[in-house]
């Protein structure tokens, strides 16, 4: 699902699948956000850079939260200005809104980073800057600090005059008073300004424990913001909930509940820790999203600031990501997770939106224990079933053959039809470069060394020899994007690819489908008996093949064809002559004295 929001209008324009307009967040939301930045992240976050790939990050994404992009100091965590002057360590205000187009012509709106807790001043501890906007002058002087900012007890400097904070204290910048009149029509056009002059697409708002959620629901009824979502940090399901609620449910809010509830299953190797009782009776998801609060439920990994403390989730990143990718509630993917691990949540964001996975999903939960977290979820188009935990098991009335994505402890399972090449389908995700590893002739399980494949329009090819070992009358082998120093680089996620099992491949047959697969140096592979193949690889529908070419070269080319009106003959490789139809495959195509081979697809 993508949004389409231009400059200075209200109106959002939609595809009929989009659900209607609401405030606060849409219910039955199928998107995916992205948190487009991490701590000093300036050089992966510049304007430039995130536009310069708008074309794949468009495919996965609806909405990318990028920092706050008013000029000031610190990652824009002290912000200065508000409705002018958005020249910030990310780039120029012209590159912004260059970004913002350029997404928003693909369908992907962007979240400002709203900071109105608090506020810096330009020379001074208060000093805040006079702007101009929609025919007005804005300014906040004393009187819009809260009386208890520790400003008031700082030695030399004035004492502000107004009403005591209405949540916790931020030392370093000024607290506002958001019960001050003032301060409330400078927020609600602050957010007004920023859908309505830089394009933004919705809200983030910074520390919101800083003041009442009361005041965020006057800005967002004011600028009638689609998308919400607060920063509430705390891990009780209570206090977050009713902070949602003092909101009058206008903004969602990140999901810090389940975080934590992620960060102790995979710490502890026990994921019954991913499932909470919805009132006390019914296995549901951890966290908001499992009772009375997905629609307003943002799941998240990791941030920008849990990244760098002790809240870092430091397991499977892959699998927890299966997690809430396969989850109701809205996805918010961390940059660095993304880039570290694309290739795999690419193919878990393309499951999502397959089978209509939304923010409201129904979600049955199969299984749960210390090594197996199971659920089936329901979308608008199908039906999908997620296994997070080292334990080898399969659901009830699935086949390996639905198998769409597999790895170090995760396997996700649908019987729908999988886009591979992404929402918009506008480009494939292939890599540069593919390479066979294994037991073949030449570098027999080498992690430095392997043959490289050919790259075609959909796949590579290559002539292997399956050598096998001295036991074995088959031979092993899987491919990888880069070759390595080490079999735990080898293995990284997103870099080897093979079954989810150790899984044959029939002769001349249909292939096998392969996924990515990370599970250090037991990494599965396929096998087929020793012999001399034609590997093919074909990337769209992430299939493998194997074709003899025993006998191959002494077999006549289409150059030699003959032109008689005589009906052809079929024969397999080794002389069986087979009837038609023909099952796909590499065959000997005879007519009259002229033989070739022929591809069936």
């Amino acid at each position: 699902m993508k949004i389409l929001k231009y400059f200075g209008a209200a109106a959002l324009l939609a595809a009929s699948s989009m659900p209607a307009f609401s405030l606060g967040w849409p219910s039955n939301y199928q998107g995916v956000m992205l948190q487009g930045f991490y701590w000093d992240s300036y050089e992966d976050t510049k304007w430039t850079n995130l536009e310069s790939q708008a074309d794949e990050i468009s495919k996965y994404f609806t909405l990318i939260w990028v920092p706050n992009s008013g000029h000031c100091s610190y990652m824009g965590y002290m912000p200065q200005y508000w409705f002018t002057n958005h020249n910030s360590a990310f780039g120029t205000e012209a590159e912004l809104l260059s970004m913002i187009s350029t997404y928003r012509d693909k369908g992907v709106g962007f979240i400002a980073d709203c900071v109105i807790n608090h506020r810096n001043g330009v020379t001074n501890w208060y000093d805040f800057p006079v702007e101009e906007w929609n025919g007005k002058t804005w300014k906040i002087g004393l009187e819009g600090i809260c009386s208890n900012d520790e400003m008031a007890y700082a030695s030399g400097q004035p004492k502000p005059t107004g009403a005591p904070d209405t949540g916790d204290n931020f030392d370093g910048c000024r607290d506002l008073d958001h019960t001050n009149a003032n301060v409330q029509e400078n927020c609600k056009n602050y957010v007004k300004c920023l859908q309505e002059k830089y394009g933004y697409a919705g809200m983030r708002y910074d520390m919101v424990k800083g003041y009442s959620g009361y005041y965020n629901g006057i800005y967002n009824r004011y600028a009638n913001v689609e998308f919400s979502v607060g920063e509430y940090w705390d891990g009780q399901y209570d206090a977050v909930a009713a902070w949602i609620d003092a909101t009058g449910k206008t903004s969602a809010a990140f999901d810090f509940p389940a975080k934590y509830c992620i960060n102790e299953a995979f710490a502890n190797n026990d994921m019954t820790k991913l499932v909470w009782k919805a009132n006390g009776t019914t296995d549901q998801p951890a966290g908001l999203i499992h009772f009375g609060y997905p629609r307003y439920a943002v799941t998240f990994i990791d941030n920008h600031d849990t990244y760098r403390d002790g809240s870092k989730f430091t397991g499977n990143v892959v699998a927890a990501n299966a997690f809430i990718l396969l989850s109701p509630g809205t996805p918010c993917v961390f940059l660095p997770h993304y880039q570290q691990h694309k290739t795999a949540i690419q193919e878990l964001i393309n499951i999502r939106n397959a089978a209509g996975i939304h923010n409201e999903s129904h979600v049955t939960v199969l299984r749960s224990s210390r090594d197996c977290y199971m659920a089936e979820v329901t979308g608008t188009k199908g039906k999908v079933v997620v296994k997070v935990g080292s334990a080898m098991v399969s659901p009830s009335g699935y086949a390996d053959s639905d198998i769409k994505a597999a790895g170090n402890d995760y396997c996700v399972w649908t019987k729908v039809n999988v886009n591979n090449q992404g929402g918009g389908g506008q480009t494939s995700d292939k890599p540069e470069s593919l390479y066979v590893i294994g037991e073949t002739a030449g570098h027999p399980w080498a992690y430095d060394k392997g043959e490289k494949m050919t790259p075609t329009e959909d796949g590579f090819k290559l002539k292997i020899e399956l050598s096998g070992s001295d036991t074995s009358t088959d031979g092993y082998f899987s491919f990888v994007k880069n070759l390595s120093n080490s079999w735990d680089n080898l293995n990284a996620s997103g870099n080897r690819f093979a079954p989810s099992i150790d899984t044959p491949i029939t002769i001349n047959g249909a292939g096998a489908k392969f996924v990515e697969h990370s599970v250090g140096n037991n990494a599965k592979a396929f096998y087929a008996p020793k012999g001399n193949y034609e590997l093919v690889v074909d990337w769209p529908t992430k299939t493998a093949r194997l074709l003899s070419v025993v006998g191959i070269d002494e077999i006549g080319d289409s150059d030699s064809w003959s032109s008689t009106e005589e009906v052809a003959e079929y024969y397999t490789l080794d002389g069986r002559k087979v009837n038609e139809p023909l099952a796909p495959g590499l065959y000997i195509e005879r007519k009259g004295a002229s033989t070739r081979k022929v591809l069936i697809p």
